[in-house]
């Protein structure tokens, strides 16, 4: 590989995707394409070489890096980088995806009624996902004490976890965490209930 790539930003966090070719002879020259996130978004990369850098931060936008480090700025558009590099476009893993699954009042296993709906597409999600890596990560309101919340939010983790287990996921590609009221979904005075911050989030990668 001829090439370095950093990134600028917001870069890991889905505002980007690049495509990357690394040749393995002298001919051709190693690609890297930027492309957009699904929502049209793009952040920013610098490649670097043997002999300089560049910065490439418009969708479809890239650099051609020789053997020798010259690098040379290019620009496709979408149609064309779909058509020529669709088979690598097909083979990307999905993105991760977020499902937020909310609790009754002081409960590890009663769902408030909205997240059925999240469960049911959870559910179907799951079963075309390949080979799913889960985190999940268990969540309580301000209203209880740092222990009573700490154990609370592991205990909703494990609620869900065992859930996912029954859904055919093997226990190895599930992590789970508890962070009790460290992180609320909304601020609020210490002791105030808050259904928003009783939670679950489940991460699937």
């Amino acid at each position: 590989m001829t090439a370095a790539i950093r990134c600028l930003g917001r870069a890991f966090a889905a505002a980007f995707v690049t495509l990357v070719f690394l040749s393995a002879c002298s001919t051709p020259p190693d690609k890297i394409i930027l492309l957009p996130d699904p929502e049209g978004k793009v952040g920013a990369v610098i490649v670097h070489s043997a002999t300089g850098q560049q910065t490439i931060n418009k969708a479809y936008a890239g650099v051609d890096v020789t053997q020798g480090g010259a690098i040379e700025k290019t620009m496709d558009s979408q149609s064309s980088v779909e058509t020529r590099y669709s088979q690598l476009l097909a083979a990307r893993p999905p993105r991760p995806r977020t499902f937020t699954i909310f609790f009754l009042f002081d409960s590890a296993t009663d769902l408030a009624p909205e997240s059925l709906a999240t469960v049911k597409e959870l559910k179907a999600v799951l079963a075309t996902w390949p080979a799913p890596e889960l985190v999940v990560v268990g969540h309580t309101d301000l209203a209880g004490s740092q222990d009573f919340d700490d154990n609370l939010s592991k205990r909703r983790a494990q609620t869900v976890a065992a859930f996912l287990i029954k859904q055919g996921i093997p226990a190895q590609q599930i992590e789970t965490a508890a962070r009790g009221k460290r992180e609320p979904l909304v601020h609020t005075a210490d002791g105030v209930p808050n259904r928003m911050n009783r939670r679950v989030v489940i991460t699937i990668q």
